[in-house]
């Protein structure tokens, strides 16, 4: 039984492979719409005792007043996040902050809630995406590989800084996706995303940066990103306004970045989920960030499985793609 609330086309998996992304319009179910938000919530409650969970208009402003102590009081856990904002400083790069007409909305993000077992656990691994992720990867197996929860409240002013997905992860290959599922209703004045259509197909890696600035990863390797938010025009920038029911998806090399959330009552939540097809390989990336929840280690070769990304769909004998 499908838990797709209508079959994806043949026309949606070639616009993913050729722009690098795709807006599914109504694909998922509103029980599914509830669920998610209920579990975005759930987990939202539970970010400050998580070493995973972050502020990150707390840590912007923290900056702006120049308070260590407050920096120094979020470090440790995933980031060192003291640490990260004196490079941001010392690399000349600003904090990407929207002018907005109120300065008390947070972007609140966390990652790896899918290793908690519970109802996100079970969408990301036995629901909808997955089906939606056997669709346009045109493989014989769908391995999970990991998730992330954003919010940005009202009056949010931290952009999304431009980036590409492909060098904050440890793997190479063609075929991985990310879904970003809306449980709001999203424009540019909430923070819709923005991506760059086509930048996927010549295979240039992105140097990762922090997020909420240009400024590169330490160590990071890659080409420099270009200055996309000075020069949106000069790119083939696209965004889509979409309704809880519809879900974007973007190839893993898809440079893509967000607003803050400019609206005085719009929440912006949204689940971004990540899928392996069978030619994606593990390989080290030393900078990039740690995942606290992983519980094996791989080689650099190795092909995805095991606790960390278990095997989520596999072709039956007679099964098409999309």
């Amino acid at each position: 039984m499908t838990k797709l609330a209508r079959p994806i086309t043949k026309d949606e998996a070639a616009a993913y492979r050729t722009n690098g992304v795709v807006l599914l319009r109504g694909v998922l179910p509103i029980a599914a719409v509830n669920t998610l938000r209920r579990s975005i919530d759930e987990a939202v409650g539970k970010i400050p005792e998580r070493p995973t969970g972050y502020d990150l208009s707390f840590m912007t402003r923290a900056v702006e007043s120049d308070d260590g102590d407050k920096l120094r009081s979020i470090s440790g856990g995933q980031y060192d996040i003291a640490g990260m904002m004196d490079y941001v400083k010392s690399s000349g790069k600003p904090l990407l902050l929207d002018q907005t007409e109120s300065r008390n909305g947070s972007f609140l993000l966390d990652t790896g809630v899918s290793a908690n077992p519970g109802d996100f656990r079970n969408f990301s691994l036995d629901g909808a995406p997955v089906e939606i992720a056997a669709a346009l990867l045109d493989s014989d197996q769908i391995n999970f590989f990991g998730d992330q929860i954003f919010v940005k409240e009202p009056g949010t002013r931290e952009r999304t800084a431009f980036h590409q997905d492909a060098t904050y992860f440890e793997i190479d290959g063609d075929k991985c996706c990310v879904l970003w599922i809306p449980a709001d209703p999203a424009t540019l004045e909430t923070g819709t995303m923005q991506y760059w259509r086509g930048s996927h197909r010549d295979g240039t890696l992105y140097q990762p940066n922090v997020f909420i600035a240009q400024t590169p990863l330490p160590g990071a390797c890659g080409e420099p990103l270009p200055d996309i938010e000075g020069n949106l025009d000069a790119y083939d920038i696209v965004h889509f306004d979409v309704e809880p029911g519809d879900i974007l998806v973007h190839h893993y090399r898809t440079v893509h970045g967000a607003g803050g959330n400019h609206s005085r009552y719009q929440v912006r939540r949204a689940a971004s989920l990540r899928y392996c097809g069978d030619d994606i390989r593990f390989t080290t990336r030393p900078w990039a960030p740690k995942q606290l929840h992983h519980t094996v280690r791989l080689h650099d070769g190795d092909p995805l499985g095991g606790p960390d990304f278990p095997v989520v769909w596999r072709r039956r004998r007679g099964q098409e793609a999309a």
